[in-house]
């Protein structure tokens, strides 16, 4: 048998999906291999699978471009208004070579065969890769939004914007934050790995060549910025509320003041 190339093609869609969900838009001579709440994975053929991971990232090998692209019109379409960025993409390789252990090469990785947990492995790293490229961008934006507001700060020496929108700008921070450190699963090995040492090589390699944990520590250290720049940031907000609320208070308290003065005055004149 001679050495088979398939093409690997990653998406980044959204920050979060329900792979269920996704299932009816493969085609339905794909079989269901696995269905889960974290995963969708699908067989074509023998050497074509499609997976959906929930944390925004599906994944084809060996998978025809024209379904990939009927598969990913459909994603879009479903997510339409809900995640007003473009998928972005990643690509990679599998060769299969009858007989070869799992080796991980610069643009490929090399596999005896082409199994359920095989696939698992690859997918999950090339997913977590476009995944964290999803999240580089958001993380990118909330810091440029951070030092427009920092910039404001600095030259008007006050913020604008309603106390609503600096809350919601706020709790944007610390979802992404939570979301990038749970949907990531970053630190947990697939369950496949545990019990075959080929595999486990095979994963960590991976993992090396797509730089997961120098790109994951980055992304860590910026949102730690982020975190703390928000935090400020909320201190900011409920000093500028507590204003709000004194000034509130004055305002009523001169009300009344003016309310009993208007009532003393108004008495000495109705008085004989």
């Amino acid at each position: 048998m001679t050495d088979t190339l398939l093409p690997v093609r990653a998406f980044a869609v959204a920050a979060t999906i329900q792979p269920r969900t996704l299932e009816p838009v493969f085609g339905a001579d794909a079989e269901r291999v696995k269905v889960t709440k974290t995963m969708c994975l699908m067989r074509y053929g023998a050497t074509s699978w499609a997976i959906a991971h929930d944390f925004g990232a599906i994944v084809f090998v060996g998978v025809a471009e024209a379904e990939c692209r009927r598969v990913m019109t459909e994603i879009v379409a479903l997510l339409r208004g809900k995640e007003p960025r473009a998928p972005l993409e990643e690509t990679y390789s599998v060769e299969i070579t009858p007989g070869a252990s799992p080796t991980v090469r610069f643009d490929r990785v090399v596999v005896g065969a082409l199994d359920a947990r095989v696939v698992e492995i690859l997918t999950l790293v090339v997913a977590q890769s476009v995944a964290m490229e999803y999240y580089e961008g958001d993380i990118d934006a909330l810091i440029a939004a951070l030092e427009e507001n920092s910039a404001t700060l600095a030259r008007d020496g006050t913020l604008h914007g309603s106390v609503r929108h600096l809350l919601r700008f706020i709790g944007r921070g610390m979802t992404m934050r939570t979301q990038v450190l749970r949907t990531l699963s970053l630190l947990e090995s697939p369950g496949a790995t545990w019990d075959d040492e080929g595999l486990d090589r095979m994963y960590r390699g991976l993992r090396a060549s797509f730089e997961i944990e120098e790109r994951y520590r980055g992304l860590d250290h910026e949102l730690g910025i982020v975190q703390d720049d928000l935090a400020l940031l909320a201190d900011m907000v409920r000093q500028r509320r507590f204003i709000i609320l004194e000034i509130a208070v004055a305002v009523l308290v001169a009300a009344e003041l003016l309310l009993l003065v208007g009532q003393i005055i108004l008495g000495w004149k109705a008085a004989p």
